[in-house]
């Protein structure tokens, strides 16, 4: 009999009308060349355009069927740079600062929004879109925070942004339809010479895909190691992995399976296989 000893908890089910627009921007002192901006945008964790400060034109990706989005990212570039140059008085070696701004909805309403920013990765100034104020992450943010609070007209214009612009946007964007596609690969390296890690990793653009489990076909010798995901890939798919620690003298046959709205799919490993690796794949359209 086969025993499921690992299980993966049911991811939430995508909610009617609920998306979320986000513009991830950084601005970079680059030496001998200056300064540096690029901003990526994506829609429901899906890359939809590229800007950079080379033409400052944004380049919206094929998986676009429509939208109202900019055609240029000349604005972010500027407050990005205007950031940089006001923050490196206050912090030696700053060296990048990252921004993250949009908003989420639910059922057409705004759920959230944010604008934060981050220096050198770490975070460090985030907006208050209802009142129109900054709060600091972090000590070295307090006299940032005062002067960008004395802007008042600029901090309104933020608000608006992503309160009400970032919604109307949001109402516009539609992505073409994708095949759906589940890829399940499973796959072990050794440990030593007694154990080995085994690998199921999943990609998929199924947004019925619930979990990834493991069977095993007699007693449980399968030890629990990591469950990962899911994660966005930036191309509309998630990705999930498990992994678990098996034996390599005399194994049982292990199978992983992922469960989708319409079926199981199922790829076994076991004592027929090589140690050393072992992938098989299989697709659903």
């Amino acid at each position: 009999m086969n025993i499921c000893l690992l299980f993966w908890i049911l991811l939430p089910a995508a909610e009617c009308g609920s998306h979320s627009l986000e513009f991830l921007s950084t601005g970079r002192v680059q030496p001998g060349s200056g300064l540096h901006f690029e901003q990526v945008t994506e829609f429901d964790g899906v890359v939809i355009s590229h800007c950079d400060s080379g033409t400052q034109q944004e380049h919206f990706k094929p998986v676009l069927e429509s939208h109202n989005l900019p055609g240029t990212c000349t604005a972010a570039c500027y407050d990005v740079f205007d950031a940089l140059k006001a923050i490196s008085k206050f912090i030696n070696h700053t060296r990048n600062v990252q921004r993250r701004r949009g908003c989420i909805t639910s059922d057409e309403r705004l759920e959230s929004a944010f604008d934060n920013w981050a220096v050198n990765g770490e975070g460090f100034i985030q907006f208050d879109a209802g009142a129109q104020k900054w709060k600091a992450l972090s000590p070295s943010a307090e006299m940032i925070k005062d002067s960008w609070n004395n802007r008042e007209a600029r901090n309104h214009f933020y608000g608006q942004f992503i309160r009400r612009y970032c919604l109307e946007m949001i109402h516009q964007i539609k992505l073409k339809e994708t095949e759906k596609r589940t890829d399940l690969r499973v796959f072990a390296n050794p440990v030593n010479r007694t154990k080995a890690l085994l690998k199921c990793h999943v990609t998929s653009t199924d947004k019925s895909v619930r979990s990834v489990s493991l069977t095993e076909d007699g007693a449980p010798k399968a030890n629990w190691i990591t469950v990962t995901g899911p994660l966005p890939s930036g191309d509309g798919s998630v990705i999930l992995i498990l992994t678990a620690e098996v034996p390599l003298i005399h194994p049982n046959i292990y199978g992983c399976v992922v469960q989708t709205e319409d079926r199981n799919i199922t790829v076994m490993w076991g004592e027929n296989f090589t140690f050393t690796y072992c992938c098989m794949i299989v697709i659903e359209s």
